[in-house]
């Protein structure tokens, strides 16, 4: 069997070494409660299998000091053994013996356990018995002993109703009944509310709890009552909750989990709550209902009562109504934007008018005009023009592929055009040539470019085709033939006989290149580009 005192030793006191073979580390307390020798006030043995008092004599001048105990998690039954802890720790003012085995009542005329408690004076404030199976008898008999006690848990004890059990203290301010069988709150309130005149909260969650006591019905319910946890009961109905209205303390109040509350949002919750229950002002530990939240809730359950017959409409409308007066319903309002924007798409002499989602991305819009005009979107240059940007500023070219449409601000009326890239064109020479042009060529220069890239078809009459010494390349085909002359691969010429001139070394002609066709048509990607469709779009007079 466990003892408390050698679970104290085991876990506070001074260990020896039986060999020198190992360094530990100490750490020596300053506080003054360990320079005399004595144990912390604070001790915690959760779990230890603690099953009696044990033998504290040598201990006695040690533990005086102790405030707190906790015992949570341990074996203890009897309560001979929770006397002892009670009289040997003079300072102990917090007890918590939760999880234990405190299921036999505490008989009162016992002469072992009378003879230590009757005469003792408990300086104690906190005790904790939660998942016990104590009774009121031992509860009640406790509490007396106990007159400085200010907070007491006895939650998921199976206790009952008190019946004939009846609860006074005059210091006692928190009671914690969650998790039992409770079903009659009046019996509560007559039993232990009103005989607490210190109370100021009790918590009755996840007890079977249907109805509400009426005030006007009980004697001397402390003013001081002022937080009630009535949370996962059996609450049905807004009338039962309406009578906390006349508690005269009551202003912090949760009530969450309870059947007639389903129906309800969450938002809607907190709104009748509000409204019907002017008395509190702090709801399910959240902040303190503001002035303007609570007329925001008072005018919303007007409006959510002005369908409803007058013969069911609760009591709370009518002083809502000489408040704020009857109130008109609001008009519902979708502020949400179009998804699907009707516009117009131009691609040549073409226009079709679709409703698209703007809600997709660039690449996808031209993955599906690629289906209406048989364009590929790698050949696509598309223009959006908005209706009244493009006459300040023109169109705006949509080059980026992840961008989603509806960054550009689309409306309906709105309009894109189509274009398609301009295409390359490869242009080849003689058998012979290595070189290649891309592109039309400007229509001024055709004859010469051709002739200076080229150079002298073989079938010319100016051709030499009988003499097999002269090669002619296509970066040589400007220079006049000369059977003379030869080209050195360093780039040198050979020197220049007497009486000759020195023949000017060849220049190759640069090649004007067009990718847009014959100059004198409008170059589509300028700044002008879709002015005849925003003509054809928006009248004259409108277009300044």
């Amino acid at each position: 069997m466990v003892s408390l005192k050698e679970s104290i030793d085991k876990k506070y006191g001074e260990k020896e070494t039986e060999s020198d073979d190992f360094g530990f580390i100490v750490f020596v307390s300053c506080s003054p409660e360990a320079k005399k020798g004595m144990l912390p006030p604070m001790i915690t043995l959760n779990d230890y299998n603690i099953e009696s008092f044990g033998d504290f004599s040598d201990l006695s001048s040690k533990i005086r000091n102790i405030r707190e105990l906790d015992l949570t998690d341990n074996l203890m039954s009897d309560w001979s053994e929770v006397a002892e802890i009670l009289l040997s720790f003079k300072s102990l003012t917090f007890l918590n013996l939760s999880n234990n085995l405190l299921n036999e009542t505490f008989h009162n005329n016992s002469n072992q356990i009378k003879e230590k408690l009757d005469n003792a004076i408990l300086p104690m404030n906190k005790l904790v018995l939660n998942g016990n199976n104590v009774n009121w008898t031992t509860v009640v008999y406790l509490v007396r002993k106990m007159p400085k006690l200010d907070e007491l848990h006895l939650s998921a004890n199976n206790l009952g109703d008190p019946g004939n059990a009846t609860l006074e203290h005059n210091n006692l301010r928190q009671l914690y009944l969650s998790c039992n069988p409770i079903n009659d709150f009046c019996s509560v309130s007559m039993n232990l509310i009103s005989n607490c005149s210190s109370l100021e909260f009790i918590s009755l969650a996840e007890c079977p709890v249907v109805q509400l006591p009426k005030v006007d019905d009980l004697q001397n319910v402390p003013k001081c009552l002022h937080s009630l946890n009535i949370s996962t009961t059996k609450i049905n109905s807004w009338t039962e909750v309406e009578k906390l209205r006349k508690f005269p303390g009551l202003n912090d109040l949760r009530i969450q989990g309870c059947p007639f509350l389903d129906e309800y949002t969450a938002h809607e919750k907190r709104m009748m709550l509000i409204a019907r229950l002017p008395n509190v002002k702090v709801l399910n530990g959240g902040d303190r209902i503001t002035i303007t939240e609570r007329e925001d809730a008072e005018r919303s359950f007007i409006r959510h009562f002005l369908d409803t017959p007058e013969s069911i409409r609760p009591s709370r409308f009518d002083e809502l109504v000489a408040v704020h007066g009857l109130l008109a319903p609001l008009v519902n309002i979708d502020l949400s934007p179009d998804m699907n924007i009707k516009v117009s798409i131009y691609h040549k002499d073409e226009c079709r008018e679709e409703s698209i989602s703007v809600m997709q991305s660039v690449k996808q819009f031209k993955q599906l005009l690629q289906g209406y005009f048989n364009v590929a979107p790698a050949n696509m240059r598309l223009w959006y023009y908005d209706q009244e940007m493009t006459k300040i500023a023109g169109p705006e070219e949509m080059k980026f592929a992840n961008k989603e449409l509806y960054t550009y601000n689309v409306i309906d009326g709105d309009y894109f055009v189509v274009d398609e890239k301009a295409q390359l064109r490869v242009l080849t020479g003689s058998p012979g040539a290595n070189s290649m042009v891309f592109g039309s060529l400007s229509p001024g220069n055709s004859h010469s470019s051709r002739k200076s890239s080229f150079g002298t078809s073989p079938t010319s009459p100016c051709s030499n085709s009988s003499n097999p010494r002269i090669r002619r390349k296509s970066s040589d085909s400007s220079a006049p033939p000369n059977p003379r002359t030869r080209r050195k691969s360093s780039g040198r010429t050979s020197p220049t006989p007497l009486g000759r001139k020195a023949s000017s070394p060849s220049v190759k002609t640069p090649v004007a290149r067009n990718l847009f066709g014959n100059s004198n048509v409008r170059n589509p990607v300028d700044q002008h580009y879709g002015e005849f469709f925003h003509s054809k779009v928006f009248p004259d007079g409108n277009n300044e």
